[in-house]
């Protein structure tokens, strides 16, 4: 699983980085399985806000901080209770940094 994790995380970070839609990372069939799942409402919550980010610097700037937030948990192997809690709503209470 720590391979899986490490690859979810730098796809994660290309969509941060513009180059890789997260349609793409969600319907990926190598992604597929308890990993994203943990993370995949947060992750819905991202990918449906898009417009809101656009409109709203401070909403973008909370999402952007909590995506990164799930890289660092998914790059330091954290469980999927802990993924699960990254919900791109709010400044979730999870400590990453």
């Amino acid at each position: 699983m720590a391979a899986e994790a490490l690859d979810l995380a730098d796809q994660l970070q290309r969509v941060l980085d513009g180059v890789l839609s997260l349609d793409h990372v969600l319907e990926d069939p190598s992604n597929q399985g308890d990993l994203l799942e943990s993370c995949l409402h947060g992750l819905q919550h991202f990918l449906s806000d898009d417009d809101i980010r656009a409109k709203d610097p401070g909403y973008r700037e909370m999402q952007e901080t909590e995506m990164r937030k799930l890289i660092a948990l998914l790059r330091s192997g954290a469980d999927n209770r802990v993924l699960s809690q990254i919900h791109f709503l709010g400044r979730s209470k999870v400590c990453a940094f």
